[in-house]
């Protein structure tokens, strides 16, 4: 049967038409794969975002947290350290209260002996600070009853208006062998002090005081307290001598003249006005000078915004006693705005008056009260 060439446009249309819709099949179906893709890729791209978002704000809640705790210890702290403040401003007010009831007469026995020997000084009684470095468990406020500045040197001077016999770094049987039975002797190594206070007529009291308790390792300890106070405020580190004054009128010493048995320096131990005339003699006419007139008012003005009542001798004007005013201790505020230790200090340096009088305690942790 021969083949009918009519048919061929009609079988190349189907041919065409076939080819037609499988393009249109093949185009519809990689539409469709490529829109499956965009939704795809779509889907996790926002899943990406959404767990970009809540990590974020995971990272959020957990920052705002760490915040609050922050705050909470920040805040806790602040309380601890204002609380601590508190505490050292009531020592200090405490101490300065207490004025200068308990160093009368060991600043007047100084200040005759500065008088009669026509020496160039400053005196400054009852210096109240906070010493340095002292942590948070141990916070306390100290006071140093006297000190003496020259341009030839600077002595801190602890009073001890104790009554009674008092035996400073002697055994009572090396001054009196009937005494042997009478006290153990066997802890008393130097440094230590001893005193037996009559009571009643029948009566004796017994206190001893050793090792650190000993008024020659308080007078040092005090002097390196001060020490570095000084160098704390002005860069400058100062030497101090050490002595222990024996003040009462009614004592009877017998002490060793120096003690040097916490090493280095040793210090002055005296009980008569004679022997403390001696050691400010010693003092103030050694050959070199080791502070300028200038270095020795600057410490003077210092030591008066420590609450200090101050009285001056020779070419340091005719014993103009100088008392903290307010203004004087609002400088003192200003100076220590940064240290928050002593801010809270200030009110009771403030508070001080020419009748105050000195404390007995050497920090208000309770060392040794005078008697």
């Amino acid at each position: 049967m021969p083949f009918d060439q009519s048919l061929v446009p009609w079988i190349i249309a189907a041919v065409l038409l076939v080819a037609l819709i499988v393009v249109a099949v093949v185009l519809r179906a990689r539409a469709k794969r490529a829109l499956a893709t965009a939704k795809a890729a779509a889907d996790e791209q926002a899943r990406a975002a959404r767990e970009q978002h809540e990590a974020l704000a995971a990272a959020h809640d957990d920052a705002l947290a760490q915040a609050a705790a922050d705050h909470a210890r920040e805040r806790d702290a602040l309380g601890v350290e204002r609380q601590a403040a508190l505490s050292e401003a009531k020592q200090a007010r405490d101490l300065v209260a207490a004025g200068l009831k308990w160093e009368a007469t060991s600043r007047d026995d100084i200040a005759d002996a500065c008088r009669q020997l026509g020496v160039d000084a400053v005196l400054l009684t009852n210096v109240v600070f906070v010493p340095v470095a002292t942590s948070a468990s141990s916070r306390f406020v100290a006071q140093v009853d006297h000190v003496l500045l020259a341009e030839t040197g600077v002595m801190v001077i602890e009073n001890k208006g104790w009554n009674g016999i008092v035996f400073d770094g002697l055994t009572p049987s090396s001054v009196f062998p009937a005494f042997a039975g009478l006290f153990d002797e066997s802890t008393m190594t130097p440094p230590f002090a001893l005193q037996v206070v009559k009571d009643s007529p029948t009566v004796l009291t017994v206190r001893t005081h050793l090792g650190r308790e000993a008024p020659a390792s308080q007078a040092r300890r005090q002097a390196q307290r001060l020490s570095d106070r000084v160098q704390a405020e002005t860069g400058v580190r100062l030497w101090f001598d050490t002595c222990v004054f024996y003040s009462h009128r009614d004592a009877t010493v017998f002490a060793t003249e120096r003690d040097a048995t916490d090493g280095g320096a040793a210090t002055a131990v005296v009980s008569h006005r004679s022997q403390l005339a001696g050691v400010i003699r010693e003092l103030t006419s050694r050959p070199t000078k080791k502070l300028s007139r200038a270095r020795v008012d600057d410490l003077a003005r210092l030591f008066a915004s420590y609450g200090a009542d101050v009285l001056r001798f020779g070419a340091y004007a005719q014993e103009a006693r100088v008392t903290p005013t307010p203004e004087a201790a609002e400088a003192q505020e200003a100076r220590v705005a940064s240290n928050p230790e002593a801010a809270e200090v200030q009110e009771a340096r403030i508070a001080s008056t020419p009748e105050a009088a000195a404390p007995a305690t050497r920090d208000a942790r309770g060392s040794d009260p005078t008697e």
